[in-house]
């Protein structure tokens, strides 16, 4: 974001627009000011992208410029030269966590600009012609040192101080590309209506790391969104959601996805078909029900149907109890209309047609997993929480986070942000995680399951701090050596979390 100068020389002058207050002499002060040493004759603040600057501007290049910053003690900034007339000494109060206030002052002829900050952030000094121009950031990061867990995967763990407090961050940086590198998902306890943490999904797969995956209904476990594993649809998308798919040639991609399907009659007529083991949204829905699901189908819908195929053909009907899901075969459970009661009819030994599609066309992606919204959508921040039918209160708050994004360079980021811990690490909204995601170079990037699901774990360790422990989980994605490998988690190397 760009700002334009525009100095006032009134003193307390300021400009709504831009946020800048200046200090300026009158003429007949800068007048009196001949000395040949080098003079303020301006002083601004400018708040901007999460950042204050202060301008001295001045009647030559600065000299003899000397920076002092000791713990415990304001920062300064100094140099030789006299403060125009009364323009100095000037103080000025600021409310970021990492900036207090400024005071200027003049003393034994040099310039002197103290700076109160909490705690220690980048301050940046630098001299642009006639202006010295420091700047100290609203947000600091203090970062541990990164990690390279395994060929083609490093992590790095940091932490974000902003207005609110700090953010407990976590990076997985994964190259897709490599080829000891393979990334998948996996259902807890690799079936549906499972529940377990992360950790526990990471070593029963022999995985290096993982992150928690999608959404999903926390009494069953039943996964809410796409779930595609090793090219089998396990669940489909709702309210076509964003997912992460990754091809057989190991390359993320993201993108909204949209399941239909229709059942072929004899007489030309079909009945469409709008999800695979998911819950039904409403009335007019149909859903199929596959063994993936369990050993029975739901509870049949009022005015509802339900029919079952056993090698594409019908072998049981019922409008009253839940019917049994077949190994060889799938439940089809939706309204009673007249082109369902038409399938039930059907005699055993016609075969049926079913077919289901997504779009885009993702019958050859070899894994998916469901999230939302978007974060990032073609290297912007983009947030579309009513398009996905999210409750944009609710995920306005501030919670643990997790996401995952593909940068420009192909290569994939799994992130975690704790939250729920006051004065250790407050969690972020879906803005502000939205634009972490960019700032870690992201060009597409999607939510996932947030809250106390929220956990990444490396070699069978958890490295984040869920806000309620290691709570069980429906699904993960999990990055492993795709050589096949066992990984020996007290061998990893140099990993100590």
């Amino acid at each position: 974001m760009r700002a334009t100068w525009r100095v006032k020389a009134i003193c307390g002058i300021q400009t709504a627009l831009l946020g800048l207050w200046c200090l300026g002499a009158p003429a007949a002060l800068r007048a009196w000011a001949s000395s040949t040493t080098v003079q303020v004759r301006q002083i601004q603040f400018q708040e901007i992208n999460a950042t204050t600057r202060l301008v001295l501007n001045l009647n030559g290049e600065a000299k003899d410029v000397s920076v002092s910053d000791q713990a415990g003690r304001p920062m300064t900034v100094s140099f030789s030269g006299n403060a125009v007339a009364k323009a100095l000494p000037v103080n000025r109060k600021f409310n970021w966590p990492n900036l207090g206030g400024v005071y200027a002052d003049q003393r034994n002829g040099r310039v002197q600009v103290f700076i109160k900050r909490n705690v220690t952030g980048t301050v940046r000094v630098s001299q642009e012609g006639k202006r010295l121009v420091i700047s100290v950031p609203h947000f600091f990061q203090r970062a541990s040192e990164e990690d390279e867990v395994s060929s083609g995967i490093r992590h790095r763990q940091f932490t974000q101080h902003g207005p609110q407090g700090p953010v407990v961050i976590n990076v997985l940086e994964v190259d897709p590309r490599n080829p000891d590198v393979e990334i998948f998902p996996v259902l807890a306890n690799n079936r549906m209506g499972a529940k377990n943490n992360v950790s526990a999904m990471v070593a029963n797969h022999q995985a290096i790391a993982g992150i928690n995956g999608s959404f999903f209904k926390p009494d069953v476990g039943i996964p809410l969104g796409v779930l595609i594993i090793n090219q089998e649809l396990i669940s489909g998308p709702i309210y076509d959601r964003v997912a992460l798919g990754i091809t057989n040639n190991n390359e993320p991609v993201i993108a909204r996805i949209h399941l239909g399907g229709e059942i072929g009659l004899p007489d030309g007529r079909v009945i469409h078909l709008h999800n695979i083991n998911q819950p039904r949204v409403n009335a007019g829905t149909t859903v199929v029900y596959s063994s993936r699901w369990g050993s029975m189908a739901p509870r049949v819908p009022a005015n509802g149907l339900q029919i079952q195929l056993r090698n594409n053909r019908v072998s049981a009907v019922s409008d009253t109890q839940p019917l049994p899901i077949p190994r060889d075969g799938v439940v089809i459970s939706g309204p009673n209309t007249p082109e369902m009661m038409t399938l039930a009819s059907q005699p055993p030994n016609r075969p049926v047609r079913l077919d289901l599609f997504t779009l885009p066309d993702w019958s050859g992606m070899k894994h998916a997993i469901g999230g939302g919204p978007w974060l990032v959508k073609g290297g912007h921040p983009y947030v579309d929480l009513s398009e996905q039918h999210f409750n944009s209160r609710s995920l306005g708050y501030r919670e643990p986070r997790s996401a995952v994004g593909i940068t420009a360079d192909g290569k994939l980021l799994l992130v975690t942000v704790d939250g729920r811990r006051k004065n250790v690490s407050v969690g972020m909204t879906l803005y502000e995680l939205s634009t972490l995601m960019e700032k870690l170079g992201a060009m597409d990037a999607m939510n996932l399951d947030g809250g106390s699901s929220t956990q990444m774990s490396i070699y069978g360790k958890t490295v984040n701090l869920p806000s309620a422990g290691n709570v069980g989980v429906s699904n993960s994605l999990l990055i492993r050596k795709a050589n096949g490998d066992n990984v020996a988690f007290k061998n990893s190397p140099g990993f100590n979390p």
